[in-house]
């Protein structure tokens, strides 16, 4: 881990080169970081919220809080999963020409993806606040939450890089793996109204646990799961460290297949 953090410079950098290139062209540049996250609350707090509160008793008046909330940290985590997957792929003509850590790339890519997930959560913030929402402590658990939900998105995007260095299929499957995890996932439902065998399942993925934080600060106010938290940064790190160990191994042959 002391490793990831002195690359933290050079991923800041092409971090920034990666905004500058996303813009370019670009009348608005980077106020389109808000636009999207904007129109996302518009759509699931006005529209859906409006229309499916009443059928989610549970969430209550701030069901598009609850399904904002959720999309907000699964968004996040599903950009970063897939662009990592395919982000040794994308930059097969650098690493074919520069003698450069590998493990710098996907860390680029999760910096890059907090810049949007910050916009919209400012957003939500003042969404929530407009609707009468009140900080609390549970924010801190967020912060914490979303570190470890950048570590899982980064763990697994490793492992299947490496994968996709050799096979670029993967990265067509990531895309329908994220689609099929969704719907495991509670964000446009509470797990109470799954049969039982399927709440089970839905518990079992870490993803789970990470909206039910958001959730729990924006919508319930209640106290977060401290077992599921636990759970969460375990997994993270495991993951990570998986993928950091199968690179080690596998960086040679990749620089050989890119």
């Amino acid at each position: 881990m002391s490793e990831l953090v002195a690359l933290f410079p050079l991923a800041l950098r092409i971090c920034g080169q990666d905004l500058q290139g996303r813009f370019a062209g670009s009348f608005l540049g980077s106020v389109w970081l808000f636009i999207w996250p904007l129109v996302q609350m518009f759509i699931y707090i006005v529209i859906f919220g409006k229309m499916m509160g009443a059928r989610m008793p549970e969430a209550g008046q701030s069901y598009g809080l609850y399904v904002a909330s959720g999309l907000l940290a699964w968004s996040c985590f599903a950009q970063t999963l897939q662009r990592t997957a395919r982000a040794f792929v994308d930059r097969r003509n650098i690493i074919g020409k520069v003698e450069v850590d590998l493990r710098v790339f996907p860390l680029a890519i999760c910096l890059g993806e907090l810049l949007p997930f910050l916009a919209g959560l400012v957003l939500l913030i003042l969404v929530g606040l407009c609707m009468g929402w009140q900080p609390s402590s549970l924010l801190f658990w967020m912060l914490f939450i979303v570190y470890c939900q950048q570590l899982l998105a980064m763990g697994l995007g490793l492992l299947l890089a490496c994968c996709a260095a050799f096979a670029r299929d993967v990265v067509e499957v990531v895309g329908i793996g994220l689609q099929m995890a969704f719907w495991f996932t509670p964000v446009v439902y509470v797990p109470s109204i799954l049969p039982d065998w399927v709440r089970w399942a839905v518990q079992v993925n870490p993803m789970t646990h990470v909206t039910a934080v958001f959730q729990q600060c924006f919508v319930f106010a209640g106290n977060v799961s401290l077992v599921g938290i636990g759970y969460i940064a375990i997994v993270a790190h495991l993951a990570v460290f998986a993928g950091l160990y199968v690179l080690q191994k596998l960086h040679k042959d990749i620089r050989d297949v890119l």
